[in-house]
């Protein structure tokens, strides 16, 4: 096909003619005169790397403090510092010295100061002291400067990285709009009330300050030493200045009305669950929850727990007040029930009162009074919370006054059953409680001495199962998503698959290499491997390079199928200033590796307090693009080399424009490469060349209609794409069809993975009796019996130093009838004089995460016991739901019941319209 050619006349975009070169080779494109780069000095006043690196490092070992300061700095930056001085494991210096720190995307759009939403440390960002914030910043500028205050939570001291936004009322002008003011969690009332009084130009001795939740006065804030988060004060709480009156008077009082849902008001230090909502709810107990600020975890969980009917009945009748333990001291004098109590009974109020909404204030508080882990307002997972609830209503109601000793209980050689029950019995006399008869199962664990082959079992309660989504020999593995990219020569096209890989934990990027090799059938002396940051290439992995920092979330690994892996590998930067070890040779190849990066103009809109003003800057875009490009060549040759890539037979030179750049993408100089030019370079080119490429103003709009062509400001498709891998027992079950359905883990798989034997690790090795030491040992976990109320917690995350990993496989679990009876070891028994039952369970709810661990977002779905039908509850909405929607891929706990309770309390759901 004919190439576009430019409009007639002249374009300024376009470069000049020939005869007149945009710069100088021997400090772009060309090799020095005697043929290799000049390793060069540091420039004058630069610390060396492993100076940086030891003057930070003798700062860096804290912990966090209340009252002290904490600067964020952007992890993406962090990392590529870290790795420039050998930060994490003081090894030499190495990598490429980082431009100026950008702070930019941690913060929210449009604002200098503020941070975005759902924002973690490790993953988005790390912690320095002032002082190392001050370091950092005078040996390489940017910003902006993010500091945060420490303060206490709980019995813990976190960095507050939000704050407070209050919408504050004066009641002498009701009508008039909130002022908006923002404030630290750990200021106190006197603080605030300060705030407030010079806000609207008041006295302090003639004002009140209200907790004004829900535009009603919901507690005086009458205690100035009193810190906010104490007081429960949340997220974009109203507040109410209240003024004297013309009598010089104090007329407002708590409204009667607050936390009442008939007599289910429960007070826990002031604070009370409040009704936000009287509109008659679909059914009976269907009562959406307030997320009071990153609380959607414990609404998800308390859903669940409200459609339990054994369990929510007994709190919801107030059976549970007969049988508060007071006295215990693991438990939390009553508190705890008594707070959970409450909540169940406004939920499932008595007679026709109509409640659809509730906010759990009086809960949440108790939580976090009874587990600092749980106080304030972070995000948390729901399994924790559930553990923690299971066991701390159990001590709240336990039947037991006083816990004799007990002795562990060893088999001996005697039958399972004998030491089942004796173990049993044991516990009982230390634990007995409503909680545990309906969620106390039996566990059988096995251990095998690989020595001496002594046979170790043990008999153990549980209240939830935490069930595998792979194997122990898969959870030893890492897997990888990675983008691999090759031009296919017969096609004359690029193409770029996503890949997902696994190997095993610790793993250096050369095992990673030979996997994507594997999986790709491409010889793995071409593959390259890097991380890409912002679409430029940070960093090149040899085969000794570990991969720890590549799950900090914030880069992508990409794959490249070249002629010469180690000219792309070998590093540039000058190193005899900053290293004690050689410079770097470059591989003797008659090519050189060739990084091209795109870059375009974009408007930014800055904001600085309240003005705004727009900018236009330069920024890189898309994934770059890796060739080798034969050493001896001209400006002109590369162009015509580069339009072939970019688009055979659709890209001319004529059509872009190339610049030399650093490694980051910024061109050394504000020259254009003359596309004209026929001269060979003088030396050849560089080792290694990273070019940027623009496209001219006339061509922009033209490629964007071209199929096969590179480098347009579009989203990029991934052609051929294969959706990643699950990883785990999901990868094997995709090679095995049986009992994998529509691409899903089923549930039952998960129970055999649970008790798959498994050789502990040296970190795991269990003291063997006989043998006096400590033996890498076979384990075996079964489910010796289960209870009335089942609870399988599906692990999907993992956790490291470096990043927290999430299981994104689908299980199919069904809603009615699962039989474990193939799973559990001991015969079924007899229960007040009632006939035994099998173990076969009816779903009642389901707990789901939606997105990462730190940013994600809990719902659940629930199955009513008044109709039978499914519901479907996130935060403070409710809308019912069909059943087949109930089983998804984001399930996290499943709550089921026994078939014969399940039935007792389940109607015969009739059709729903969602």
């Amino acid at each position: 096909m004919a190439l576009p050619n430019p409009p007639d006349g002249d374009d300024p975009t376009l470069p000049p003619s020939p005869g007149k070169p945009m710069l100088q080779r021997n400090d772009s494109l060309e090799r020095d005169d005697d043929g290799a780069d000049d390793p060069g000095t540091a420039p004058e006043g630069q610390l060396t790397p492993e100076e940086e690196r030891e003057k930070i490092k003798a700062l860096h070992d804290f912990d966090i403090q209340a009252g002290a300061m904490y600067y964020l700095v952007d992890a993406a930056w962090w990392l590529m510092w870290s790795d420039y001085v050998g930060f994490e494991d003081g090894s030499e210096a190495r990598g490429s010295r980082p431009n100026e720190i950008d702070n930019s995307s941690l913060l929210a759009p449009g604002s200098t100061a503020k941070l975005r939403p759902y924002i973690n440390e490790g993953r988005d960002h790390v912690f320095v002291l002032h002082d190392e914030w001050e370091l950092l910043r005078s040996w390489y500028g940017g910003g902006p400067a993010l500091p945060r205050r420490g303060i206490t939570q709980g019995s813990t001291a976190v960095v507050e990285l939000y704050g407070l936004t209050l919408k504050v009322y004066r009641s002498s002008d009701l009508s008039a709009a909130p002022v908006e003011m923002n404030i630290s969690k750990a200021a106190t009332v006197r603080e605030l009330k300060e705030m407030a009084c010079k806000e609207f130009g008041v006295v302090g001795a003639e004002v009140k300050i209200w907790d004004y939740f829900q535009k009603k006065p919901y507690a005086l804030l009458d205690t100035p030493s009193k810190q906010l988060e104490q007081c429960q004060i949340m997220e974009n709480n109203d507040m109410l200045v209240e003024e004297k009156d013309a009598e010089g008077k104090f007329n407002l009082k708590k409204n009667e009305g607050v936390g009442v849902g008939g007599s289910s008001t429960y007070s826990s230090g002031g604070n009370q669950n409040v009704v936000t909502s009287t509109a008659p709810p679909s059914q009976k107990g269907v009562v959406g929850l307030q997320n009071l600020g990153n609380t959607c975890f414990m609404n998800s969980t308390l859903q669940c727990l409200s459609n339990t009917p054994p369990l929510r009945e007994f709190f919801a009748s107030g059976d549970y007040e007969a049988e508060i333990n007071n006295d215990n001291p693991l438990g939390h004098e009553g508190k705890l029930a008594g707070s959970f109590g409450s909540l169940m009974k406004m939920m499932w109020p008595q007679g026709d009162e109509a409640i659809s909404a509730v906010a759990p204030r009086g809960f949440k508080y108790q939580m976090g009074t009874s587990n600092p882990m749980f106080a304030g307002f972070q995000q948390h997972d729901s399994s924790e919370l559930m553990n923690f609830l299971l066991d701390g209503l159990h001590e709240d109601l336990n039947r037991i006054q006083d816990k004799p000793y007990v002795e562990s209980t060893e088999s001996d050689g005697r039958p399972d059953d004998v030491v089942a029950k004796e173990a049993m019995d044991n516990y009982k006399l230390r634990n007995d409680s409503q909680i545990h008869d309906l969620f106390r199962g039996q566990f059988k664990s096995t251990l095998v001495c690989p020595s001496c082959g002594n046979v170790s079992i043990t008999f153990d309660p549980y209240t939830m199962i935490s069930l595998p989504l792979r194997t122990a020999q898969e959870e030893m593995q890492q897997s990888y998503s990675v983008k691999m990219v090759y031009y296919d020569a017969a096609d004359s096209k690029w193409v770029k698959n996503n890949l997902t890989v696994s190997i095993p934990k610790g793993a250096e990027a050369g095992q990673l290499r030979a996997a994507l090799s594997t999986a790709t059938s491409i010889p793995v002396e071409r593959i390259v491997i890097g991380q890409i940051l912002r679409s430029y290439i940070y960093k090149f992995f040899d085969d000794s390079a570990s991969l720890d920092f590549v799950k900090t979330g914030t880069s992508t690994i990409i794959a490249y199928d070249v002629e010469y892996p180690k000219a792309f590998e070998y590093d540039e930067q000058p190193r005899s200033a900053y290293s004690r070890r050689a410079a770097a040779e470059p591989p003797k190849v008659d090519k050189a590796a060739m990084v091209l990066y795109f870059r375009k103009e974009e408007s930014v809109t800055s904001t600085y307090i309240t003005s705004s003003y727009n900018r236009t800057m330069k920024a890189l875009y898309g994934d770059p693009l890796l060739f080798c490009h034969p050493k001896e060549t001209s400006p002109n040759e590369l162009y015509n080399a580069i339009a072939d890539l970019l688009g055979k037979d659709k890209v001319n030179p004529e059509m872009f424009q190339i610049r030399v750049a650093d490694a980051f993408g910024k061109p050394t100089d504000n020259h254009v490469v003359d596309r004209a030019d026929m001269k060979p370079v003088t030396h050849g080119l560089k080792p290694k060349l990273h070019l940027v490429v623009e496209w001219v103003d006339w061509a922009k709009e033209q490629i964007q209609g071209m199929d096969g062509v590179q480098g347009k400001d579009e989203p990029e498709g991934v052609s051929g794409a294969t959706p990643p891998s699950p990883g785990g027992a999901a990868s094997a079950a995709d090679e095995n069809d049986d009992g994998y359905e529509d691409g899903k883990l089923h549930l039952k798989q998960c129970l055999e993975l649970f008790s798959t034997e498994e050789k502990l690790s040296p970190e795991d090795a269990w003291y063997c009796s006989k043998c006096q030491q400590h033996v890498e040992a076979t384990k075996k976990m079964e489910l010796w019996s289960t209870p009335k109320v089942l609870v399988l917690h599906l692990k999907r995350f993992s956790y490291s130093r470096y990043y927290r990993d999430k299981l994104e496989t689908p299980v199919n679990f069904p809603l009615d009838d699962l039989d474990l009876s193939t799973y559990v070891l001991e015969e079924p028994q007899s229960e007040n004089g009632q006939p035994a039952q099998p173990p076969i369970y009816d779903c009642v709810g389901v707990s789901n995460h939606m997105g990462s661990l730190g940013g994600g977002h809990y719902t659940a779905c629930g199955r009513s016991s008044e109709d039978g039908q499914w519901y479907k509850f996130n935060d403070s909405h409710t809308s019912p739901m069909q059943p087949q929607g109930v089983a998804s891929g984001d399930a996290y706990l499943l709550f089921y019941v026994r078939r014969d309770l399940a039935r007792a309390y389940l109607p015969v759901p009739q059709n729903v319209e969602e």
